[in-house]
């Protein structure tokens, strides 16, 4: 079958854009992909349209192959050609004119592992179409557009936790969360058990011996966190045994083996409510702190009184609904 000169440069980007996801080397992706298309010319009359694109895969990754049978060569080599990938990523990806956003975004960038950049590389390559990638990778759709989508919340909250965002979801990666939640289950299991001494795991920094919590925990609801440094703060958000919404806050850190390790147990909180900032209260509150003074030491002053009286609002509104 003939084909013209749009086709064939098609399917040579194709081939340049696998052998670049297989290999992370930009030089040896572009020496793969002539070859391919080389041979390709020459088989072209017994190669039918619809089957082209299969036979460019195939015929790279055999190339592929061959050439680390020969140099012997580590075939996740990514590392190597970081910048270039960065580079690569960055023309993709950052297209807001904010120069410190961008800068930002590219240290983010420099957290993936080289699988992920691989991926997510491939990802743009491919115009930003899971189902192109799925098409020509050993994978599954559904497992490949879940991969692609944990990528893009941890670049998303590795960014906001840069630029120093709190108190906000956004600053937690996927595995972060993932940490959180399975200490509140585990914790909720053990405290219904009565046997926290088996969470050891997690609370070799404190001393359980001194720890008695007097609550009970029917469901989790939700959490709110906040990031000083490397210390993380979570408040939760529960119901109790008598349906009533009641919450406590634990503080804890990630270890060098991304461990999540518990520097304050759950602590019952004083008071804590939760509002929508677009909320009437929320923008009342917003902007009471938004207009107060604050003192030598940095503390905010604000009228306790008419917060007491927002906060009263917003506990009947619950009340009455």
């Amino acid at each position: 079958m003939k084909y013209i000169d749009h086709d064939l440069q098609k399917l040579q980007q194709l081939s340049y854009n696998y052998s670049l996801y297989r290999t992370g080397d930009f030089d040896l992706a572009d020496e793969i992909s002539m070859k391919t298309i080389g041979v390709f010319l020459l088989k072209a009359d017994e190669i039918v349209s619809d089957q082209a694109s299969k036979w460019i895969i195939n015929t790279s990754k055999i190339h592929i192959q061959s050439h680390f049978r020969t140099a012997k060569q580590d075939h996740d080599n990514v590392k190597k050609y970081q910048q270039d990938l960065l580079n690569k990523l960055g023309n993709n990806m950052v297209t807001i004119k904010d120069t410190e956003l961008s800068k930002t975004y590219r240290e983010a960038l420099q957290t993936l592992t080289n699988d992920e950049m691989k991926t997510i590389l491939y990802y743009f390559q491919c115009d930003q179409k899971i189902r192109s990638m799925h098409l020509l990778l050993d994978i599954s759709y559904d497992a490949l557009r879940k991969k692609i989508s944990r990528i893009k919340r941890k670049l998303k909250a590795e960014t906001f936790k840069k630029l120093g965002v709190i108190v906000t979801k956004k600053i937690i990666t996927p595995k972060i969360n993932d940490l959180i939640v399975k200490f509140l289950k585990s914790f909720k299991t053990h405290l219904e058990e009565n046997s926290l001494e088996k969470m050891y795991y997690y609370f070799s920094e404190v001393d359980l011996k001194k720890y008695n919590p007097s609550y009970e925990i029917e469901k989790i609801i939700d959490y709110e966190i906040e990031l000083n440094k490397t210390v993380y703060k979570v408040w939760v958000f529960f119901k109790n045994i008598d349906n009533i919404t009641d919450s406590f806050y634990i503080e804890f850190f990630i270890d060098e083996n991304n461990h999540l390790k518990i520097l304050t147990p759950p602590q019952k909180s004083e008071k804590v409510f939760k509002f929508n900032k677009d909320s009437e209260e929320g923008k009342k509150i917003l902007q009471m702190l938004n207009s107060a003074t604050v003192d030598k030491t940095g503390v905010s002053k604000f009228s306790t009184e008419e917060l007491e009286k927002i906060l009263k609002q917003i506990g009947e509104k619950k009340n009455s609904t």
